[in-house]
């Protein structure tokens, strides 16, 4: 439930974000960076100019909702049920240094990050216990792009050039590391559980049968060249993306190495290492 509401958030606040013009921002969503101490940190949404960056972090939260300046604590509040969660403005100035390091580290010049907690349900109610400077930071989805409107009319000069503009967007895909969803931990299934082999597209049911090179539904009868995929693809959600050739052959009911090797070329799977030790990496089947 947390995945989704996150997701209808981040859904939310990237239909505002929509109509700012794609050639003056760059817009990077769920980034996640190692930080200088070898810990990870992920950015919900990640917006920069030449002469600025903001950095978003979304909730979606419903009710009422209180930011405790005191006590550094969010308080929901639906009717007589109240919950607390952890304060999002401390999470988002946490991850306004790790990026000013992670930056520094990488030889930018210093440029103004600047840190927006956005609340994306247009219904919540907010309110404070305290006063803060740090309210400020706090914003409603719909508002976000007069947000970064008025950002553009107080940093007016480039802090950095097109150029480190362009090198700085490549390097942070580049480094962007996806926390991997583990599945089986999640809902308490063991690896021992899962149904092997490839799927028929026709009727369902596993195995189909490899026979010169393609795939036969024992049951159906329907065949089909590239069912393989989608089982890789199971595999990738579900237990890893990581998989040697001996692990495609169990999961997909394949004695020969070679058509093993044939598959991962037809695919144009990536891989590291060599004969036993080589491992195939599945990222571009999710």
């Amino acid at each position: 439930m947390k995945r989704r509401a996150g997701y209808n958030g981040e859904k939310s606040v990237n239909y505002h974000l929509s109509f700012l013009e794609d050639k003056k921002y760059h817009i990077l969503h769920d980034l996640r960076l190692e930080n200088i101490r070898g810990q990870h940190f992920q950015i919900d949404t990640f917006l920069s100019t030449p002469k600025f960056i903001t950095i978003i972090d979304i909730k979606n939260i419903s009710g009422t909702i209180l930011f405790d300046h005191h006590f550094h604590q969010l308080i929901q509040k639906n009717g007589d049920i109240e919950r607390a969660y952890q304060d999002p403005i401390s999470q988002v100035k946490r991850h306004q240094l790790q990026l000013k390091e992670w930056l520094n580290h990488y030889k930018f010049p210093d440029i103004p990050i600047l840190p927006r907690v956005v609340i994306s349900n247009s219904s919540t109610i907010i309110k404070e216990i305290g006063n803060s400077k740090d309210s400020q930071m706090i914003t409603k989805a719909v508002h976000i792009n007069f947000e970064i409107s008025n950002f553009d009319k107080i940093y007016t000069k480039e802090k950095i050039t097109v150029k480190e503009w362009t090198k700085l967007s490549k390097l942070l895909i580049k480094k962007h590391t996806p926390e991997e969803y583990n599945v089986l931990e999640n809902f308490n299934i063991h690896k021992n559980e899962i149904l092997t082999g490839v799927h028929c597209p026709n009727c369902s049911p596993i195995p189909m049968e490899r026979i010169y090179g393609k795939w036969l539904c024992p049951s159906c009868h329907y065949i089909s060249r590239t069912a393989h995929m989608s089982a890789l693809r199971d595999y990738a959600l579900i237990i890893g993306t990581s998989i040697t050739n001996q692990g495609i052959r169990q999961f997909l009911h394949l004695s020969s190495k070679n058509i093993v090797n044939n598959i991962a070329k037809s695919m144009n799977l990536p891989h590291t290492g060599v004969g036993k030790a080589r491992i195939y990496h599945l990222q571009q089947l999710l």
